[in-house]
């Protein structure tokens, strides 16, 4: 909050204040809420499950004393008198079978007709003597609850036929007949609705619902369009929905009747039970906004009167943060902002000056480093290398001679140049080839090849970065080794990191040196640099950053790699945006 002023953060302050309090209200009126809903669902949700349950049970039982009928011995002789001989036994069949259906009938508190129909001989035998307890005309085939209409009234009625199998032409020998008719469905929704139910009522898409006798069957017409979806939902994923009607939103829960197939549906006015909750809600926030209002108003009148100078003391602030030094306060205002603007104006001056001393000394330092390393060639190099000319010509080896001629002088024309203070590391090879033959000719004790990825040829490093590297390994890997050397200069290239190494065969250095070596490049300042190693550490550092620089460690040879690490910077060298590449031995 440093760079807001102070009105900004009386402002914030009373944000602060006042949030906590509209959270903390906000969470607890929505779990609250929720929690309300919950149990309202919940109450709902078991009311209807179990009601649906009982309504589906009774229809199974319905369906089971048709199955009994059918199945009953006495039931199927009566289809067939001329098996039955006499008619004393024919009669006491009828009597069994009659006091059958009346016993299945006279079961609960519903009144369905159960009958059995013989279409061939005519006779029927029914729970109920009324002649319009069946329908005049029975269904063309056995069906499972089906719902009908006819002039009689509205049912649902269960056939079964036997045989199972017959034609329109070929009447069945039995029929077995449950009827359940509207009406009595109609008193059990009555029933359920004086026991707790807000409306219920039976629905089915594209039917008419059954209503309880009491039902407010306008607002269920208002809600009809919204149970039409009840076919576009998965069977037990989803058991309410939410509708509007009468200006109004209804919860309306649903469970499908198996044995039916028709939905028992109520529905509970939702907006109404959240009316009291959503009236304190609105109330508590009204007020809450009234007294951020006023607070405004009052931090605005603060801010006209007294921030103006604050916001031209931050706008040069932020001048000075972005670089600009020379941004004065011009117009200074009397009073005690005259001070702040004073001393605004002299702490602008004395960073500029800082800056540029600073800025002087890094250039100097950084053109120290090159000249410091350039006077690290040794005289002694040259010495024998003239030497080693001198003693080719007397012996005339005159292509001896004129190839180290050669490479001497590529060598001292590359390491003299001043010009340019970055090379490619193409270049950086070309000196180290030059090197590496010159010492192979005087001593012949070692080899030397290169692994090199394509990508890296053509990245800038500083200049004379990889030579004393290779200076290191001549000079201190083959000293005292029997063995004949191996130098190998291996480049690497993993994304945008690049990896260049110089390793060599020799007796390496035990791992606590190692360790040491490699905390003193970490630890070592910019006036502390004196060995060649360091100094290329360095400046792998101040050309690529801090996560660059020098690392010492064991080759897989067996003697020391010496490996620079950095981060190729975009845009820099002929690093490809795909990062493909060739690798070359040399």
């Amino acid at each position: 909050m440093k760079r807001f002023g102070i009105f900004a953060k009386m402002m914030i302050m009373l944000m602060i204040l006042l949030t906590p309090i509209l959270v903390l209200y906000a969470i607890s009126n929505r779990t609250s809420t929720t929690v309300l809903t919950q149990e309202i669902m919940k109450v709902k949700r078991n009311q209807i499950e179990s009601s649906a349950g009982q309504l589906n049970q009774l229809f199974a039982q319905f369906d089971s004393y048709k199955k009994m009928l059918y199945e009953s011995t006495d039931v199927r002789n009566l289809a067939y008198p001329d098996l039955l001989g006499d008619d004393l036994l024919q009669y006491h069949t009828l009597r069994t079978v009659s006091e059958e259906i009346n016993r299945l009938a006279g079961y609960g508190n519903w009144k369905a007709v159960i009958a059995v129909v013989y279409p061939k001989t005519g006779m029927v035998i029914r729970s109920n003597s009324n002649l319009n307890a069946l329908p005049e005309l029975l269904p063309d085939h056995d069906a499972y609850w089906d719902y009908r209409r006819d002039d009689r009234g509205s049912y649902f009625i269960d056939t079964f036929s036997y045989p199972d199998q017959w034609s329109n032409t070929e009447q069945p020998d039995i029929r077995v007949v449950v009827k359940v008719d509207e009406t009595e469905i109609m008193s059990q929704l009555t029933e359920l609705k004086s026991g707790g139910f807000s409306d219920p009522i039976l629905f089915l898409p594209d039917a008419d619902p059954i209503y309880n006798y009491s039902a407010n069957r306008g607002l269920i017409r208002g809600l009809r369009p919204a149970l039409q979806f009840i076919r576009n939902l998965p069977d037990g994923e989803q058991t309410f929905l939410n509708a509007d009607a009468d200006g109004n939103t209804y919860q309306i829960h649903f469970q499908k009747i198996e044995s039916l197939g028709w939905y028992l549906v109520d529905y509970i006015p939702i907006s109404r039970i959240m009316k009291p909750i959503n009236r304190d809600r609105t109330m508590f926030y009204s007020i809450s906004g009234m007294m951020l209002f006023m607070a405004v108003c009052l931090s605005f009148l603060l801010y006209r009167n007294i921030r103006i100078p604050f916001r031209k003391l931050l706008q040069s602030m932020n001048l000075i943060e972005k670089g600009i030094y020379s941004s004065r306060m011009r117009d200074r205002p009397p009073g005690e902002f005259r001070i702040l603007y004073d001393r605004f104006n002299a702490m602008a001056e004395r960073i500029e000056d800082l800056i540029e001393v600073v800025l002087k000394e890094q250039i100097q330092s950084k053109e120290a480093n090159l000249k410091h390393l350039q006077s690290q060639i040794n005289p002694h190099f040259l010495y024998n290398t003239l030497a080693y000319i001198k003693s080719m010509i007397e012996l005339g080896e005159k292509e001896a001679a004129i190839a180290m001629t050669m490479s001497l002088s590529k060598y001292y024309r590359y390491t003299t140049k001043s010009g340019k203070k970055l090379a490619t590391v193409r270049e950086e090879l070309e000196l180290v080839s030059h090197y590496l033959q010159i010492h192979r000719s005087l001593t012949d004790s070692f080899e030397f090849e290169f692994e090199m990825d394509d990508r890296l040829l053509d990245l800038e490093v500083p200049r004379l970065i990889l030579q004393p590297l290779v200076e290191n390994v001549v000079l201190h890997a083959f000293k005292n080794n029997d063995e004949y050397g191996i130098v190998r200069i291996v480049g690497r290239m993993d994304g945008d990191a690049a990896r260049l190494s110089v390793e060599d065969n020799g007796p390496g250095m035990p791992l606590p040196d190692l360790d040491a070596l490699q905390t003193a490049f970490r630890s070592v300042k910019n006036e502390e640099i004196e060995s060649g190693l360091l100094n290329v550490h360095r400046r792998m550092q101040l050309l690529f950053g801090d996560d660059a620089g020098l690392r010492i460690m064991p080759s897989d040879s067996g003697g020391v790699a010496a490996e620079l690490r950095w981060t190729v910077p975009e845009g820099n060298g002929s690093l490809t945006e795909d990062g493909k590449g060739e690798l070359r031995v040399v």
